[in-house]
């Protein structure tokens, strides 16, 4: 787990990048600016400097934190100093065999191997690993990079599980176009229109609730979208997931009898009666 990212002076971290890294890696954050070699740790998220990443444009590289090895606490969170030298080193994977309960893999190897070694044994100690590493210099600003990075607009990051992703979700009732809370698609992609490809009771009772319920009721119609993460997240609040609805992943058929697979939200918790009849749910336009 974890995410470093490597920006350089006049880039900016997108905010869906930094939103996905806080929620896939929630136990700390730390930072190095290039520019004055000063850095920061916190395990608040709140934090300003983690609320206004996005918008500088300084260099920097930072760390997004997930615990695999030792306690979840400020005493672990990235970077870790290299004693007697400038260069505090961060690093994105577990190296099996180092760290305890308490102490995390890394700050035990930056504090008993590479402060024991000479700088030009770091590397190759390194690289025996499967893990990116990033040492930053912080007298002069400069970062080595170990490992496999990737590249989005210039900006250097560990792994690719936060970049820009697209979900696609299948919406009924209100959502579909022309009605009231189709608004919060806007700017997201409208793929066309389907139907599920299993039948499911559709009841309408002032507002549709779908029951997950497979091979009762109908092939229920749904408009069909890839939205971005921050979309999903409204849609998510909109829909009370997951107490009040639940999304979920089902095989749908497009118009033009192509298949697919997309997110659909089922009402958790509601009686359902299937001695009443069902209806397939049609919103006129």
């Amino acid at each position: 787990m974890c995410l470093i990212i490597h920006k350089p002076k006049g880039k900016k971290i997108p905010q869906e990048i930094i939103n996905r890294a806080k929620l896939v890696n929630p136990h700390g954050f730390g930072i190095t600016w290039l520019d004055d070699g000063k850095t920061e740790r916190t395990t608040d998220y709140n934090s300003t400097t983690v609320r206004t990443l996005s918008t500088t444009t300084r260099p920097l590289v930072c760390h997004f934190r997930y615990a695999t090895v030792g306690k979840i606490d400020r005493n672990n969170v990235h970077p870790f100093p290299i004693n007697g030298t400038d260069e505090v080193i961060y690093s994105n994977g577990t190296v099996q065999g180092f760290g305890t309960k308490t102490q995390s893999d890394i700050s035990c190897i930056a504090e008993d191997v590479l402060s024991k070694l000479e700088d030009h044994y770091w590397l190759p100690f390194l690289e025996l690993t499967d893990t990116r590493f990033a040492i930053v210099n912080t007298k002069l600003g400069t970062v080595q990079r170990v490992g496999k990075w990737h590249t989005l607009n210039g900006i250097d990051y560990s792994k690719t599980n936060c970049f820009p992703q697209k979900y696609r979700v299948g919406v009924y009732g209100t959502l579909k176009s022309g009605y009231h809370n189709s608004d919060l698609l806007s700017g997201q992609e409208r793929i066309g229109e389907a139907v599920t490809k299993d039948q499911y009771p559709l009841e309408v009772d002032g507002l549709p609730y779908l029951h997950e319920e497979k091979g009762v009721g109908h092939n229920v119609e749904l408009e069909i979208y890839d939205v971005d993460f921050e979309c999903l997240q409204r849609l998510d609040q909109l829909e009370g997931h997951p107490n009040f609805y639940k999304r979920k992943v089902i095989p749908v058929q497009m118009y033009d009898w192509s298949e697919t697979y997309a997110w659909v939200y089922f009402v958790q918790n509601r009686w359902f009666d299937d001695t009443k009849p069902v209806h397939e749910f049609y919103l006129p336009f």
